[in-house]
C-alpha cells in the first residue's frame, strides 16, 4: 500500500459515500497512492518519514549540502569512519527541514580516505513536513498485547473507533502511518468487532521490536495542505472515467488511470511545497 497522505475513511467522506458503500474501497485504496505519488512527483519531495543513511562526496570541509530533506539527524560519519560530535555539527536553515549541514571549524572537518565520493554517512529522518515537531498525534490509545512479538502482524488497541483526543473522525483508519517506540507500522485493515488492527511492520527504514503492553501509539499527520491535495486528486482520478478525457495504460492490476497533469487548483495549493530545481 505504502504512504498515503489521506486515510480510506477521510476520502470516504469527502466522496460522501455512506459507512455501507465500501464496494469501490479497494480502488479507492489505489487511487489514493496514485495521488499520493502524484503529489511526491510535481512537488519534488516526500511528506512522510523515512529512516535511512544517505551517502555525499566530501567537496567542502566545512560544508554539506543535502540531496534530500532531512527532517531529523541522527549521526554523522566522516570519510576516516569516526562519528563526528553532534554538538559540533549545525543544521541549515535550523528550523523543521534541513537542507544543510555546517561543522565548527574549530572543531572538525571533513574529510576522506582515497576517494571522496560517497565519503560522508548522513544516519537521520528524511522527508518534509513544515511542522515537524507537530507531526505526530497522540493517539489517545496504546498497544494491548503483552507483549506484541516483534513479529507480528496483528495489533491490538482498546477500541479502534473512538475519537482520537482532537476529537475528528475515528481513532484508527486504514491508510495511516503509527509510530510504537522507534518502529514505524502502517495500517492495512481496521477490525471493529476484535479491536485490531492489521499492520506492516517495520516500514520506511525501521526495524521491528517487540512493545510492552502499554507502550503509546502515535499518529502521523501529513502537511494539512498535502492532505487536501491528495483528497482533492483521489475525488479527482475516481471521477475521470465518466469524463471521457482520461488516458489510460495497461498495467499489471489492469488499466491504470495516467492524468496528464494535476488539477490547476491542486498545483496552487501545492505551490510552496515545490521543491527548488537547479538545472
Amino acid at each position: 500500500m505504502g504512504n498515503l497522505y489521506a486515510t480510506l475513511d477521510e476520502v470516504r467522506r469527502y466522496l460522501g459515500l455512506s459507512d455501507g458503500q465500501t464496494g469501490d474501497d479497494d480502488l479507492l485504496l489505489l487511487m489514493l497512492g496514485a495521488a499520493s505519488r502524484l503529489i511526491e512527483n510535481y512537488a519534488g519531495r516526500r511528506f512522510y518519514p523515512q529512516r535511512g543513511t544517505r551517502r555525499y562526496a566530501v567537496s567542502d570541509p566545512y560544508r554539506l549540502l543535502l540531496g534530500d530533506d532531512l527532517l531529523a539527524l541522527h549521526s554523522l560519519t566522516n570519510g576516516d569512519g569516526q562519528a563526528l560530535p553532534p554538538d559540533a555539527v549545525h543544521l541549515h536553515p535550523g528550523e523543521s527541514v534541513v537542507s544543510s549541514l555546517t561543522l565548527d571549524r574549530t572543531r572538525a572537518r571533513f574529510v576522506h580516505a582515497g576517494d571522496p565520493l560517497d565519503a560522508i554517512a548522513v544516519e537521520g529522518t528524511w522527508g518534509y513536513h513544515p511542522a515537524w515537531a507537530n507531526a505526530w498525534r497522540d493517539s489517545g490509545d496504546a498497544v494491548q498485547d503483552d507483549p506484541l512479538s516483534a513479529e507480528a502482524t496483528t495489533l491490538t488497541v482498546s477500541d479502534v473507533s473512538a475519537p482520537p483526543p482532537d476529537g475528528t473522525g475515528r481513532r484508527f483508519a486504514v491508510g495511516q502511518l503509527l509510530r510504537i517506540g522507534e518502529e514505524y507500522l502502517h495500517v492495512l485493515a481496521v477490525h471493529g468487532a476484535t479491536n485490531t488492527l492489521t499492520v506492516a511492520r517495520a516500514v520506511n527504514g525501521t526495524m521491528a521490536d517487540s512493545h510492552a503492553r502499554g507502550t503509546a501509539i502515535a499518529i502521523y499527520r501529513p502537511p494539512e495542505d498535502v492532505r487536501q491535495a491528495c483528497l482533492r486528486v483521489t475525488h479527482w482520478l475516481y471521477r475521470q472515467p465518466d469524463a471521457g478525457f482520461v488516458q489510460r495504460a495497461a498495467g499489471l492490476r489492469g488499466e491504470v488511470v495516467v492524468p496528464p497533469a494535476l488539477p490547476a487548483d491542486v498545483e496552487q495549493i501545492l505551490a510552496p511545497y515545490v521543491r527548488l530545481r537547479v538545472s
